[in-house]
């Protein structure tokens, strides 16, 4: 084979769920295609990257020429900060149009196995947050399995020492256990969000 087809075989295996068959399949489609697909697929990757980063707020994303996000520019927000674990939950929570806070992206959740460790993550920063923007309260809308109890465990602690008197809640059991909010409908999340428990 050539060099240059193994060479971007490889390249797309390290995509999220890209396997060698995938990698393959795509790789070759790629050769065949007399569309120019493949330059449009360059084109959209750059503007994404020249345009769309990371809020240094946040963590959500935002436009380059606007750093902090909207969101956290929102004077009418309320005092709360919803804590997820990636971007995309951010999303599906605004799509419902039923939650008016601020939201704070930790990039992942502990877990000792896979050596993400709590200096990994953005939890520093929230706490600092939660001081500097004068939070009253913390939704944690993390997954229900053990990565997320003890990430909910580990920040919950270090937050009442800086601030005893927050409020500190979760989702509600309307989301089945192990699951994430990718996999749950609005009405799912909006009922989980409005019926949350307090830690």
């Amino acid at each position: 084979m050539f060099k240059e087809i193994r060479e971007l075989i490889e390249i797309l295996q390290k995509l999220p769920t890209v396997g060698p068959k995938t990698a393959e399949k795509i790789t070759f489609f790629i050769i065949s295609d007399q569309s120019n697909l493949y330059l449009e697929i360059i084109d959209s990757i750059k503007r994404l990257k020249s345009n769309i980063t990371e809020c240094v707020n946040c963590y959500f994303l935002t436009k380059t020429t606007e750093n902090p996000c909207k969101i956290c520019n929102d004077t009418q927000r309320e005092k709360k900060i919803c804590v997820v674990s990636n971007i995309k939950d951010v999303i599906h929570i605004e799509e419902t149009n039923s939650y008016f806070g601020k939201y704070h992206v930790l990039k992942g959740l502990i877990n000792p196995i896979e050596n993400i460790t709590p200096d990994k993550l953005t939890i520093e920063e929230l706490l600092k947050r939660i001081e500097k923007e004068e939070i009253e309260e913390v939704i944690f809308a993390l997954p229900t399995n053990l990565e997320g109890d003890t990430t909910i465990n580990y920040i919950t602690r270090k937050i009442k020492k800086i601030k005893p008197d927050i409020i500190l809640t979760k989702l509600a059991i309307g989301l089945p256990a192990g699951s994430e909010l990718d996999y749950a409908d609005k009405i799912t999340i909006i009922n989980a969000i409005q019926e949350r428990k307090k830690i």
